[in-house]
C-alpha cells in the first residue's frame, strides 16, 4: 500500500508539475497575443519619433555646414589679419546665412531630436516592463508608473473620442512582481477600449483610473463607459476561455490571468457593471507581501 502512496504521489507531482507549466503558456500566450494585436500600432507610435528626429537631422546638417565655413573663414582671418578683403566677405557671409537664426533654429532642432528621442525611449521602456511576466521574485515597483507605462503602450490604440482620465495620488513602492501588475492593467484598459468601441453611438466617453492609498493596501479603479456586462456575463468574465468577442478577437484568457495575478498578490478585486452602463473594476493589493 505504501509502494502504492508513493507511485500516486509521484504521479500527482508530475500532475501539478504539468498544470504549472500549461499554465505559464498560457500566460505567455495571453501576453503575446496582446501584444500581437497592439504590435501594428506600437510601430507606429515609435516611428512617429524616429520620423521627426529624421526630418530634423538634415537641415541641422545644413546649419553645421553654414557654421563651420564660418569658422573656416575665421581661421584665414587670423593667419592673415590684414586680409581686408577677407575680412569684408566674412562680414557679407555672415549677413547672408543669419547666423542669430541658425543659433535658433540649431537650439530649436536639437529639442526637436532630443523630444523624438526621449519619446522612443519612453516607448522602450514601456514594452520592456511588460515584457517582464516571468519575474519569480518580488520588487519595489512604482504603481503610478506601471499605470502611465501602460498607457504609453496602448496610446495609438485608444479611439480619439476615448479620453483617459487618470488621477494617480501619491503611492508608496509596493512589493510585487510588475511584469504581471503590468499584464493586470493592460488587459482590464484594453477591455475598456474594446467595450466602449462596442458601442453604436460614442459620446463623451472616458476611461477613468484612479489610485489610493489606505494603510493596510492600495487600490486602483479602473472605469470605462463601455456596453457593460449582464449579470450572467459578470459571473463568468474569470472563466478560462470565456468571451463574449468574436472568434480571432479574443482568446478568452485575459481576465482569467487577470484573476490568478491578482490572487498570486493576496489581493482582492471586484467588478461593478450594468448593460449600457460601463465597468469598473476595483482591486485591492496589499501592502505586506513578502
Amino acid at each position: 500500500r505504501t509502494k502504492e502512496l508513493l507511485v500516486s504521489n509521484e504521479n500527482l507531482t508530475h500532475l501539478v508539475e504539468n498544470l504549472q507549466e500549461a499554465q505559464a503558456q498560457l500566460i505567455e500566450t495571453e501576453k503575446m497575443a496582446s501584444l500581437g494585436q497592439l504590435t501594428a500600432g506600437i510601430a507606429h507610435e515609435i516611428n512617429n519619433p524616429i520620423n521627426f528626429v529624421k526630418s530634423n537631422v538634415k537641415p541641422l546638417k545644413l546649419d553645421l555646414d553654414e557654421v563651420f565655413a564660418l569658422l573656416d573663414k575665421y581661421a584665414l582671418l587670423e593667419a592673415q589679419p590684414d586680409n581686408t578683403d577677407l575680412a569684408t566677405d566674412i562680414a557679407t557671409y555672415k549677413k547672408q546665412i543669419d547666423v542669430d537664426f541658425i543659433k535658433n533654429e540649431i537650439a530649436e532642432l536639437l529639442a526637436g531630436i532630443e523630444d523624438g528621442a526621449s519619446r522612443t525611449a519612453e516607448i522602450i521602456q514601456s514594452l520592456r516592463a511588460f515584457s517582464r511576466t516571468d519575474e519569480v521574485e518580488l520588487k519595489l515597483t512604482d504603481i503610478n508608473k506601471t499605470i502611465l507605462n501602460t498607457l504609453v503602450i496602448l496610446r495609438s490604440s485608444i479611439p480619439h473620442y476615448i479620453e483617459i482620465t487618470p488621477v494617480l495620488n501619491k503611492l508608496p513602492l509596493l512589493n510585487c512582481y510588475p511584469g504581471k501588475i503590468n499584464q493586470v492593467f493592460m488587459n482590464i484598459i484594453q477591455n475598456g477600449i474594446q467595450a466602449i468601441v462596442a458601442k453604436k453611438k460614442h459620446q463623451k466617453e472616458r476611461i477613468a483610473i484612479t489610485t489610493k492609498d489606505y494603510p493596510e493596501h492600495i487600490s486602483i479603479e479602473i472605469s470605462d463607459t463601455g456596453v457593460g456586462m449582464t449579470e450572467e456575463v459578470k459571473q463568468k468574465i474569470y472563466d478560462p476561455f470565456f468571451t463574449t468577442k468574436d472568434v480571432g478577437e479574443g482568446t478568452g484568457l485575459g481576465l482569467s490571468i487577470v484573476f490568478g495575478i491578482i490572487e498570486k498578490h493576496k489581493g482582492s478585486i471586484e467588478v461593478k457593471t450594468k448593460p449600457g452602463k460601463g465597468t469598473s473594476f476595483l482591486i485591492m493589493l496589499p501592502k505586506t507581501l513578502t
